[in-house]
């Protein structure tokens, strides 16, 4: 016999999973974040915010590589997506290419011009012209 699983969490239940990765993310215990991403991302995994908060967990350990992985499966799974247009601008500029960085930024400005993640790409538009690289 075999068992087949379904589990359909609430918005409330799949905001508290949420809220527990990126405070164990925030804290340092980036195992225990990746985990819950990846719990989330098994839950839906045609979506492109579980992507976008795995590649904040690689962003934050300075892995830049596997940060832009998951940006850009999150672009695949949804082109419209300016969380990981926004995230994705964020490692370019990190990796000191601003011009990739503008480009990206400014994509995830068009999509979302007055929603957070537009607001994010803004002000690292502005960062992105404020930073000198030597």
């Amino acid at each position: 016999m075999t068992l087949k699983w379904t589990i359909a969490p609430s918005n409330e239940e799949l905001a508290f999973l949420v809220e527990a990765g990126v405070i164990y993310r925030d804290a340092g215990n980036y195992q225990a974040a990746h985990d819950i991403f990846m719990g989330v991302k098994t839950l839906y995994p045609k979506h492109d915010f579980p992507e976008v908060l795995l590649g904040t967990v690689e962003f934050q350990q300075k892995n830049f590589d596997g940060a832009q992985t998951h940006y850009t499966n999150a672009i695949q799974l949804n082109p419209r997506s300016a969380f990981a247009y926004a995230h994705l601008g964020e490692v370019y500029l990190f990796r000191k290419d601003k011009e990739n960085a503008r480009t990206h930024l400014k994509t995830a400005f068009s999509l979302d011009p007055l929603g957070d993640f537009g607001k994010l790409a803004r002000r690292l538009l502005e960062m992105t012209d404020l930073v000198k690289f030597s």
